[in-house]
């Protein structure tokens, strides 16, 4: 019954979001907010049951037996996103590091190997990742001994760039994916054309079919599905089959598409929207089941926003030193979607930090001094700040932006300390 549960809860949901869609306007307001890890409000008890059972697999801890590893840095998803509630940040010890080396073009790259069938020989000899994302935990492992006992985790020695991540908040942001492209691109600007020193832009997602990134901290997929099976492959080593791959094909299409596709493996926190993982720890792939996978993103999709604390007089004047400082150039208040008009305070564009906030990690189209414009709600509940979680603190967050943003900055670091309490009651009221 499960599985039939969960699709029946699926498309029920898009009849739903075509309902809404119908019944709302760009100048309402959409109803998506709720307490921290509560479902966005409207679901029905077939999707309340859905939403409930990726709760389930949110929190599940995987074994060795089902899947694990070989290397891995988290056993289950809320490991890494567990603060305030499961679906939210975490503190510093559950950081993560990515790692790369220049080729001869100048283009980032993992240093370790693909495990395929391709290199068998050579994952017998070293270590073998799907992608940037360096592992903690588990052997080196290979196909005939995948859980050997006193190797070394993955080295670093090879490394031209080592970033440091911390895993992002998921409240709200599954409506991000109800934006229309050109309420995005209305905002962009890569050549700073109207001179005023914001020259935001997107991120493509050409393996997704070119459309546009708005999930990760570079933009780096246009879908939770393809973030999710990334970050479930490099974090944890479990392996699954993409949705539109496993409901699609037929049993030719699919005899075809399983020898096309058999060697693709995760690569920058990213899984293609049309293939299959695997790996070498001698549990059959995929290790996450179809229904299993749908639940798992209509949890993320369906998160409600957090709710927006009390509006005093001191926030609102707060919220116009913000103006003042035109940092709403890039944290922009409200977006227009197909439900209604959301308040994160993003505009989902890439933007130069400068070298304070620089990594070196490119993701597809994006620089290594380039990040989304993190969306604001919720700020508070899930400290600590910034994508590598360095900021303990919002004024220390603010402190570090630089590039396009070093003139606000510099504003808000000469405001008196009368502005900049009220500043702070603003950001704090988000």
């Amino acid at each position: 019954m499960r599985p039939f549960l969960v699709l029946s809860a699926v498309f029920s949901t898009l009849l739903l979001l075509a309902i809404l869609e119908s019944l709302s306007s760009a100048g309402e307001e959409a109803d998506i907010q709720g307490s921290f890890g509560a479902p966005i409000p409207g679901l029905n008890a077939g999707q309340l049951a859905t939403f409930e059972f990726g709760r389930s697999v949110f929190k599940k801890i995987f074994t060795r037996s089902e899947g694990l590893g070989p290397h891995f840095n988290a056993a289950s998803c809320v490991s890494c996103h567990e603060d305030p509630v499961e679906g939210g940040s975490s503190q510093r010890y559950r950081d993560f590091f990515l790692a790369g080396k220049f080729t001869p073009e100048g283009e980032l790259e993992k240093i370790y190997p693909n495990c395929t069938e391709f290199n068998e020989l050579l994952q017998r000899q070293e270590c073998c990742l799907p992608s940037m994302v360096i592992p903690h935990y588990g052997p080196k492992g290979t196909r005939d001994n995948p859980v050997t006992s006193g190797v070394e985790p993955p080295r670093l020695d090879q490394a031209d760039v080592v970033a440091r991540r911390n895993a992002p908040p998921m409240f709200g942001i599954g409506i991000f994916r109800l934006v229309p492209d050109p309420e995005i691109l209305s905002r962009e600007d890569p050549e700073d054309l109207n001179g005023d020193g914001i020259s935001g832009r997107i991120n493509r997602i050409e393996d997704e079919d070119n459309q546009i990134g708005r999930f990760g901290y570079k933009c780096q997929t246009a879908s939770i599905e393809a973030f999710n099976r990334g970050a479930l492959n490099n974090q944890m080593g479990i392996t699954s089959n993409s949705i539109e791959f496993a409901m699609g094909p037929s049993q030719d299409e699919k005899f075809f598409l399983d020898e096309l596709f058999r060697t693709r493996t995760a690569y920058a926190q990213v899984a293609a929207p049309m293939d299959e993982l695997v790996d070498y720890d001698e549990v059959s792939d995929p290790e996450l089941s179809r229904g299993e996978l749908i639940a798992l993103v209509f949890f993320q999709e369906n998160l409600a926003a957090p709710r927006r604390g009390r509006i005093t007089s001191s926030v609102r004047r707060g919220a116009n030193i913000f103006a003042e400082l035109n940092c709403t150039a890039c944290h922009v208040p409200s977006l227009n979607t197909r439900i209604g008009k959301i308040h994160p305070y993003t505009d989902l564009l890439l933007h130069d930090m400068g070298p304070e906030l620089a990594d070196g990690i490119t993701m597809k189209q994006a620089l290594g001094t380039e990040f989304r414009t993190q969306p604001l709600w919720g700020l508070c509940a899930h400290p600590p700040f910034l994508h590598d979680g360095r900021a303990a603190t919002v004024r220390a967050a603010i402190m570090l932006h630089g590039g396009e943003a070093e003139a606000s900055r510099n504003a808000y670091a000469g405001l008196n300390e009368q502005d900049t309490l009220m500043l702070h009651r603003f950001l704090e009221s988000l």
